[in-house]
């Protein structure tokens, strides 16, 4: 039997996994880390880079958002994400970032596990919208989340996946509700116009009718307004906060991820200095 080529590896396994999930399988069947590494060295796989895979795998997380709607889904994604591998086992990543987002981000703690920390914006609403426009100083772009989730797997002794997964699911919502008021009130606005103008129309038929059209059209056109403008926004949103959590993921990764220095802080190194 002749051998394969390694141009076909790819293709084999993957076949191999469709064949494997086309036959029920029963509840609970799984794979142990140590024999699929195994398996992956048979075959030739570096070691190091399956398990870099398997911790990727273990890092995604489900996040629960209902995604109803096709007016939501032109909008954008709910949950915008990104990961790295880094320097750190889990325990210090989440150690370090719960000393950062609260002093640097405006965020608090609200679940923690051994490998997932989930975080929410500070109940400040006013402090908050001043924050994320950047009044007084920088933006701070996390504090109009829904939930900020941080999932970290275990590389190797000295490597873990660090993965970042922001919810933006209510300022989404948000648009799409505020486009629906708009139209609604454009439309109300027009049934209101329309009761006089069909009294015109026995006086002045052709003058009703084309006041009543070009109402419905302003009514239209600020409604599409009112939604490019609200979906534009939204996107800037999105873009913004994706780049902050890249920012964060770049910090991890350089090992400069630590909170600045409180004014008590300074206060007593410079008293220990």
């Amino acid at each position: 039997m002749s051998d394969l080529p390694r141009t076909a590896l790819e293709r084999v396994l993957a076949r191999a996994s469709e064949l494997q999930h086309a036959h029920a399988a029963e509840p609970g069947d799984a794979i142990s880390e140590a024999r699929l590494v195994e398996i992956a060295t048979e075959v030739g796989l570096d070691v190091q880079h399956v398990r870099q895979a398997i911790a990727e795998e273990r890092a995604q997380v489900a996040v629960s958002v209902a995604d109803t709607g096709g007016l939501l889904s032109s909008l954008g994604p709910a949950v915008v994400s990104a990961q790295r591998t880094v320097n750190g086992t889990p325990e210090q990543l989440l150690r370090t970032l719960e000393a950062f987002l609260p002093r640097q981000e405006y965020m608090t703690c609200v679940r923690r596990s051994s490998d997932r920390l989930v975080w929410e914006p500070r109940h400040a609403p006013l402090g908050n919208f001043v924050r994320s426009v950047g009044l007084g100083g920088r933006r701070f772009d996390l504090v109009r989340l829904d939930q900020l989730v941080i999932t970290t797997a275990r590389v190797d002794d000295t490597r873990s996946v660090l993965r970042v997964d922001a919810v933006v699911d209510r300022a989404r919502r948000s648009v799409r509700t505020n486009t629906i008021a708009t139209g609604a009130a454009g439309l109300l606005v027009v049934c209101l116009a329309a009761v006089p103008l069909l009294v015109l129309t026995l006086a002045e038929s052709q003058f009703a009718i084309i006041a009543l059209g070009v109402l419905t059209g302003l009514a239209a056109g600020v409604t599409w307004l009112s939604w490019r403008t609200m979906a534009n926004t939204f996107r800037t949103m999105v873009g913004r906060v994706q780049q902050r959590i890249e920012f964060l993921l770049d910090e991890a990764q350089q090992g400069r991820l630590e909170p600045a220095p409180t004014l008590l802080d300074r206060v007593l190194k410079g008293g220990a200095g």
